[in-house]
């Protein structure tokens, strides 16, 4: 299916979210213990969009958020983590997200819609500021326009919540398959494309297994590398 537009997620998405991560428990825990990173952060976002839930559905405050994603997932590794702990780990979290850079291959693949003609949205679950204030230090302000950035925190749900694809299609003016949705979420991203009855490229970087859920991706890749090219390939069909 050709594409009418192509929407893409944000974070792990068009740049590594594990890197400011990686940083933030160098800083916080690394002295204290001896835990596999990577791993950590996987999990760390399954735990992020249930706390999200918590959130959303006005269960939890902001800083309890914060602090639950930490605790849950250093929890699976059996390390009690305390609030004050976890709120350093995420002040450094947030420090070190100050110094992030696209992955090259998502400016190239963004450059390639803009020589194709085909427009650009993003939709990207957080606070809205804080969401369109990573964009901007990604530089990707300057390749997305700012009126087809649909933030959650401006509707008070998150993805895979069927009114934000709504939103960027009223954006568009296009719906349907034609609309291609790059996310690296399954949950949140491929099934709320899929449901939208957009067509959906998953960006697997981390090797996540698939949920029990009957919407299934028209593309799967790996790695930035081959984001960039399933979208080259997009003006080609």
């Amino acid at each position: 299916m050709p594409a009418d537009a192509i929407v893409f997620d944000v974070d792990d998405t068009l740049y590594d979210l594990a890197e400011p991560y990686r940083a933030a428990y160098a800083e916080v825990f690394a002295g204290a213990y001896d835990l596999p990173v990577d791993a950590l952060f996987t999990k760390s976002r399954w735990y992020s969009d249930r706390a999200l839930d918590l959130l959303t559905a006005g269960k939890i405050s902001e800083e309890d958020h914060k602090v639950l994603r930490v605790q849950w997932t250093f929890a699976d590794w059996g390390v009690d983590v305390s609030r004050a702990d976890a709120l350093r780990f995420q002040a450094a979290y947030a420090a070190a997200q100050e110094h992030i850079t696209p992955y090259p291959e998502a400016v190239e693949a963004l450059d390639a819609c803009a020589a194709a003609g085909v427009p650009v949205g993003i939709i990207s679950n957080g606070d809205a500021p804080h969401q369109r204030c990573k964009l901007h230090l990604l530089g990707l302000d300057k390749r997305v326009d700012e009126r087809l950035v649909v933030v959650s925190g401006d509707y008070n749900v998150h993805k895979p919540a069927l009114v934000l694809f709504v939103a960027m299609e009223g954006l568009l003016g296009v719906s349907g398959a034609g609309i291609w949705y790059v996310g690296d979420t399954y949950e949140t991203d491929i099934v709320g494309a899929k449901r939208a009855g957009w067509s959906a490229i998953w960006v697997d970087v981390r090797g996540r297994a698939v949920p029990d859920v009957p919407e299934r991706p028209d593309k799967v890749v790996h790695s930035p590398a081959q984001m960039r090219d399933a979208v080259f390939a997009l003006f080609k069909e």
